[in-house]
């Protein structure tokens, strides 16, 4: 067994050792490609996370075997997750400087970095399908150079992403219309803030850690998230009040690879880590998805808890009192020399060529 990848994860003083990999096995040599896949949350954190290690990693090996290139090369994986190598915050710049060969990044932690990556945030109230979501945001990566530019400034390849099922609204009182967030001090995190402009609700910068008890203690009525988080969280317990309001799926994380080390990979293996990603982002949003439908479906089992779906009409209400953040969005990202407008019409299309009917078509009006 030969080496192809001399091990990563190493300070930075042996970052360029890290990425000097060569090969030095004779040609008929099956050659070990030795690898670290890093995050900074814990796999039981998210959906898509758990499934790189049991589906994206397997699904690599396995389409290896079925083309025959297990018996040139063999994977040999190496997995820190829950921050051992990198924090949650790290993963972009950890996998640049060769800390990680392949990194789970949170791309809705850089918006400053990655800013074309932010648009389904801009886009609330477009589709709630996840799958819908990530295959728009794989066509914007195929139709668009500067979505992938983003990740070259980074020394990475963006490899394939994954979103979150719909977020949707919790409160410590019944929401039955768009009038009833009246004064209700509403908690969410980072961009999901835009989604209460233009409403009769006081927005409350929080995070999904502090949820639980700033609505058990009053100190807000409600708060944002995602429904697929109910079970590790338990939130109906202190917000009984689930209204799935459908702000809608969100694309929140890439799986990247060094380019260095991604380079030096054959280009039948970097084919094969494409398709296993590609396959990984429907298999993880589907299944993100289901989760969410789960999530909402447990609420009644919280004692004194209900969900409720609000009306067509009222999504309507609420879309359309806000600003125009997707047009907004837009025109910052021309500012900074990037094609907003092109984003932002193409992203609209896809999901509506998928089958999605926005309650507000963001591009047009």
């Amino acid at each position: 067994m030969h080496k192809f990848a001399i091990k990563l994860g190493l300070t930075a003083g042996a970052m360029a050792l890290a990425s000097s990999a060569i090969f030095t096995a004779p040609a008929a040599a099956q050659q070990e490609i030795q690898l670290t896949v890093a995050s900074g949350q814990p796999l039981r954190a998210m959906v898509s996370l758990t499934m790189v290690e049991s589906f994206f990693m397997p699904e690599v090996e396995k389409r290896m075997a079925a083309s025959g290139l297990d018996k040139k090369y063999k994977i040999v994986w190496k997995t820190a997750w829950a921050g051992s190598l990198l924090k949650p915050t790290q993963v972009l710049e950890g996998t640049r400087d060769g800390i990680t060969d392949i990194g789970f990044e949170p791309t809705i932690f850089h918006p400053d970095k990655l800013p074309l990556e932010q648009i389904s945030f801009v886009t609330p109230f477009a589709t709630s399908n996840v799958v819908q979501v990530g295959k728009a945001l794989d066509a914007l990566h195929a139709a668009i150079p500067e979505f992938k530019a983003q990740y070259d400034k980074f020394n990475v390849v963006r490899l394939g992403g994954s979103s979150f099922d719909s977020y949707e609204l919790f409160t410590t009182k019944p929401v039955r219309k768009f009038e009833d967030i009246g004064g209700m001090k509403i908690a969410t995190a980072g961009a999901a803030l835009q989604w209460l402009r233009g409403t009769p609700a006081t927005p409350v910068q929080s995070n999904m850690t502090l949820y639980y008890n700033s609505a058990k203690t009053g100190v807000v009525d409600g708060f944002i998230i995602f429904p697929s988080a109910i079970p590790g969280m338990k939130f109906p317990e202190a917000a009984p009040h689930v209204t799935r309001v459908g702000f809608g799926a969100q694309y929140a994380a890439a799986l990247i690879m060094n380019k260095s080390v991604y380079e030096k990979l054959p280009a039948e293996v970097r084919k094969v880590f494409h398709e296993a990603a590609s396959a990984w982002t429907v298999a993880a949003d589907q299944r993100t998805g289901d989760a969410g439908d789960a999530g909402f479906k447990s609420v009644p089992n919280f004692p004194g808890a209900q969900g409720y779906d609000l009306p067509r009409e009222e999504q309507t209400k609420w879309a359309n009192a806000m600003p125009n953040i997707a047009k907004e969005w837009a025109a910052s990202m021309e500012k900074q020399g990037l094609p907003g407008n092109k984003a932002l019409a193409t992203y609209m299309d896809e999901i509506r060529k998928a089958g999605a009917k926005p309650v507000r078509d963001w591009d047009k009006n």
